[in-house]
């Protein structure tokens, strides 16, 4: 069953000098393409071909007939790929002629018929070729796309990746320059051992056992350089597999996070300390509370006394209120974190999601172009098979002239005698 909706999104370019066979076909064509171009001879084709070529109606598949005036469909067809090596090129045709079938594959046809023409084989052949160059349009696209977003990523974020073993096959720059070691000491070495040891087993073994099954990892890590120095990251590490979905590598994106986790820590010393100093200022105020009961107990002035300890509870309870400021302003500064975190990890996510796709898409690319190369070796078979044949008819041909130059010679001998 052929697919309408990928014709309903092509313009072709139908070149035919047969009047009636072209008004017949491009009616066909007209039902089924977005638009059709159509063209008498070669030098017309060529002219429609360049005009739209960077245009929003771009030609995207040509069908020509080869004996066509002022440019014949070969040189037509040479013209085509000066400008544009992939758009697929049908010839239809009446001659069979050995030169013309080679020639036509030097220059990369995508296919010939020999008319008659049947119209749905000529249809399900556009549908094949145009739908083979919208996969591989879409491969280069998708690794452009993601080639871009690794050389972003690279300028801000550390990237590794290492194989199935957990052994380093590549660091980008900025990791070397932060954990201080040579390109050549990384390479083949485990990944895990640039964790801080600090970094705990079970966190480790995690994070093994998460990437071994094929999911994606997230978490903080705590890195040693070479000169015993450390920093945090946020890292995510993506598997890649291949077409058998075999996993072939990791790769480790990671977010510095030094100057924040030393801000969270610096804020937590704030914490305690303001958390010390207020159970001290209690402790000092429940000994005067203590002091001003003994000193009640032998004080008639109860008024004063009561006073006094008012004052020394609104001291204690504004320390309290203190206390609850600084708790807040931590909560808050950990929401901001979160935040900050969760678009780039979700970027990240995207990026997993799009080489995952991009996979795909060359698993389906590469089977298009298997069977592409099964047709062209069954032609080169084909063409193999004729020219055998002309070199036995050739052989054939040789041995008859030698009979009649055998049998001629004894006649113009009898006739000479006579």
């Amino acid at each position: 069953m052929m697919n309408i909706e990928l014709f309903k999104t092509l313009n072709i370019l139908y070149v035919e000098n047969d009047k009636e066979l072209e008004r017949n076909f491009s009616q066909t064509l007209n039902n089924l393409f977005k638009k059709v171009f159509l063209s008498l001879d070669g030098m017309d084709a060529l002219t429609q071909f360049i005009q739209h070529n960077n245009s929003d109606e771009k030609i995207d598949v040509i069908l020509s007939e080869y004996n066509i005036p002022s440019l014949n469909g070969l040189e037509l067809l040479l013209q085509i790929r000066k400008i544009n090596h992939t758009v697929p090129f049908i010839f239809i045709t009446q001659e069979t002629s050995i030169d013309l079938l080679l020639n036509s594959l030097r220059y990369d046809v995508t296919d010939y018929f020999i008319k008659p023409i049947d119209e749905n084989e000529i249809l399900r052949k556009i549908e094949e070729a145009c739908f083979s160059r919208q996969q591989e349009d879409e491969i280069i696209k998708y690794q452009n796309e993601i080639e871009e977003y690794l050389e972003l990523i690279n300028k801000v974020a550390i990237v590794y990746t290492f194989n199935s073993d957990m052994t380093i096959t590549y660091v980008n720059n900025f990791f070397l320059e932060l954990i201080k070691y040579d390109e050549d000491d990384l390479m083949g070495k485990d990944y895990r051992n640039l964790f801080h040891y600090e970094m705990t087993k079970v966190i480790i073994e995690e994070q093994t056992l998460t990437l071994q099954s094929g999911a994606k990892w997230q978490g903080k890590i705590k890195y040693l350089t070479s000169i015993d120095s450390l920093f945090y990251t946020n890292c995510t590490i993506i598997p890649v597999f291949d077409k058998d979905k075999n996993i072939t590598k990791y790769i480790s994106v990671n977010f510095l996070t030094t100057r924040e986790e030393n801000e969270k820590r610096e804020f937590k010393k704030k914490v305690l300390f303001d958390l010390q100093e207020t159970k001290r200022v209690y402790s000092v105020a429940q000994r005067k509370i203590n002091e001003l009961d003994n000193i009640l107990l032998s004080c008639s002035d109860y008024d004063e006394i009561k006073e006094t300890l008012q004052k020394e509870q609104i001291l204690n309870q504004n320390n309290y209120n203190k206390l609850q400021e600084l708790e807040n302003r931590l909560k808050v500064a950990k929401e901001r974190y979160d935040l900050l975190t969760y678009g780039i990890n979700k970027k990240i996510g995207q990026i997993a999601v799009m080489i995952n796709e991009m996979k795909d898409i060359e698993e389906r690319a590469s089977k298009k172009v298997i069977k592409v190369t099964d047709e062209i070796k069954s032609k080169d078979f084909l063409i193999e098979r004729i020219k055998e044949e002309i070199v036995l008819k050739a052989s054939k041909i040789t041995d008859l002239e030698d009979v009649l130059t055998h049998r001629k010679n004894p006649l113009e001998n009898k006739k000479g005698n006579n």
